[in-house]
């Protein structure tokens, strides 16, 4: 079973979306400290946390670090790693976007196409998520951490 860690500003919404469209059956884990904690497959980076140094190096050797594109104080925060990178967010360079957004659904579309952890190829496509009560970055991020996850 996955494991998926998030830490930022919208750590605990991201957290809330991802476990409503898993149906809560993968570990999730919201990452607010240092505190030691199990490996992580994917690592969803919503904003610049002081906890980020320490959760990076908890991803296993295939991991996936997500991060929000839009968020350009992230990525001078990230030391390279071998873990693969998905973007997600409003701008057209992010690797998941919303391609229309509505009072109760969200068009979420994968830019570029990836390998999701089950060996599964995420081609480009679009899908709808209903729009909870949390911001379209958190639903965004919550999705691309569920298609990563098969």
């Amino acid at each position: 079973m996955p494991s998926v860690g998030l830490i930022g500003k919208n750590g605990q919404e991201v957290e809330q979306e991802f476990l409503r469209m898993s149906g809560g059956n993968i570990n999730c884990y919201h990452i607010t400290g240092d505190e030691h904690g199990p490996e992580l497959d994917v690592l969803v980076v919503s904003g610049v946390s002081p906890a980020l140094p320490e959760a990076i190096p908890r991803l296993t050797q295939s991991g996936y670090l997500v991060v929000n594109a839009d968020d350009k104080a992230i990525l001078p925060n990230i030391a390279p790693t071998n873990v693969k990178l998905i973007t997600y967010g409003f701008s057209n360079k992010a690797c998941i976007t919303a391609s229309s957004i509505t009072d109760d659904n969200m068009h979420i579309c994968i830019q570029r196409g990836f390998v999701a952890l089950d060996g599964a190829v995420k081609d480009p496509q679009e899908f709808s998520a209903t729009a909870g009560t949390v911001p379209p970055e958190a639903t965004l991020g919550a999705a691309a951490a569920w298609a990563i996850c098969g």
